[in-house]
């Protein structure tokens, strides 16, 4: 059963569920609690943080007897291409060039990763 993706963002904690069901699915909640193990996270939580996700719809579940096994409605390019997006968008109005101007100003990238942008644009450009 799943709920539609109505788009909605999602918190860090949120985010920590899902990148383990992007890694492995389908897992029940007592599966996910244990690769959460080195969190402070108690069971109740790990279960609310769940239904928050199926609330958002970004989890279905499959009911197997008693255990409900969880998996992502959506995968991580999906997501991440989205949340990318609208961060750029909102804050550079839809530019890339802006974003990349602004990292221009404030951070300092090593000659490895301006070759690696380089080498992205390359393949841009030959994707055109």
């Amino acid at each position: 059963m799943s709920k539609k993706n109505n788009k909605q963002s999602i918190s860090q904690s949120e985010a920590k569920i899902l990148n383990i069901l992007w890694d492995d699915f389908p897992l029940d909640g007592k599966q996910i609690a244990e690769k959460l193990k080195t969190t402070s996270w108690s069971f109740v939580t790990i279960k609310t943080l769940i239904n928050r996700l199926l609330n958002k719809g970004f989890l279905s579940y499959e009911k197997e007897g008693r255990r409900y096994l969880y998996q992502s409605t959506i995968s991580k390019k999906q997501y991440l291409k989205s949340e990318n997006k609208q961060f750029l968008d909102r804050m550079y109005g839809g530019s890339i060039s802006g974003l990349f101007a602004s990292f221009s100003d404030h951070e300092k990238m090593s000659k490895d990763e301006l070759e690696e942008i380089k080498s992205i644009i390359s393949q841009m450009e030959n994707d055109l």
